[in-house]
């Protein structure tokens, strides 16, 4: 791609070169590579999506926004071993950074290997400040699903309540609505969901955090025995889901709600 522009531009003077090269490295250019990534996997393209971010991704920073989003993929995807063998040849290079860390947290998560989960959590949290609030609700939603230490969790997402703001706040949220479910203390946990629901804004990258809110609210208000409320918020979640592809468990936990 840079050798490209560069002949694409020689006839200019060098300074019309030097900012071309600002250009391609910086986040506006990016970002307009992460939109080509997303249309390619839109339309089903994968391979050539993972191609295109290998080629143009800097290898040595997970930061990256390209890096970071072919690990997402592949965390996302299930395949571990390829989204760590790229964290650790940026790690390699000398990339010690929080993304790093977290991205490791991401990937023993999802290998159920929760205390490496948690060390990495731990190490983010120390190393950027910027990542806090992420990490700390990560984490404490790490130790809801171990149903250990709830205490802790709570005050993890305390403190994460403080450092976002707006939409930010809305997973903290929905950790703390299930804190509150695991707690049995049903009504909490129904209005802290529903809280969680109002802060997203109605737009398609809300679809899932949204309808997973409702839901949680539906199935509270099932345990609150209220029947005729969780059918009606089951209902709600549902229509906001659509037919968003990969949300089959999901949708089939709603429909069992409204009935």
């Amino acid at each position: 791609m840079g050798n490209l522009l560069f002949v694409l531009v020689g006839i200019f003077l060098l300074a019309v070169v030097l900012l071309g090269y600002r250009l391609i490295r910086s986040p506006y250019w990016k970002q307009r590579q992460l939109k080509k990534a997303s249309e390619m996997a839109a339309a089903g393209k994968i391979d050539q999506m993972i191609e295109y971010l290998e080629v143009n991704r800097d290898s040595k920073r997970v930061s990256c926004p390209l890096t970071n989003a072919l690990i997402f993929y592949f965390i996302r995807s299930g395949d571990t071993d390829r989204a760590e063998k790229i964290v650790m040849e940026a790690v390699g290079a000398g990339d010690d950074s929080g993304t790093a860390m977290a991205q490791m947290a991401y990937i023993a998560q999802q290998r159920g290997d929760n205390g490496d989960a948690e060390k990495f959590y731990r190490q983010a949290i120390v190393k950027d400040e910027k990542l806090a609030g992420t990490m700390k609700v990560n984490l404490a939603g790490l130790l809801i699903n171990m149903d250990e230490r709830f205490d802790e969790a709570e005050s993890l997402l305390e403190e994460a309540l403080e450092q976002r703001e707006g939409s930010g706040k809305s997973g903290v949220y929905l950790n703390l609505a299930m804190l509150h479910m695991k707690r049995h203390d049903y009504s909490r946990a129904r209005m802290t969901a529903l809280t969680s629901a109002e802060l997203l804004p109605n737009n398609p990258i809300t679809i899932l955090g949204r309808a997973q809110a409702f839901g949680l609210a539906a199935r509270c208000s099932l345990k609150l025995k209220d029947r005729k409320e969780a059918k009606r918020l089951a209902e709600k979640a549902l229509k906001i889901l659509g037919e968003m592809p990969g949300t089959d468990k999901l949708r089939q936990e709603l429909l069992e709600l409204t009935v």
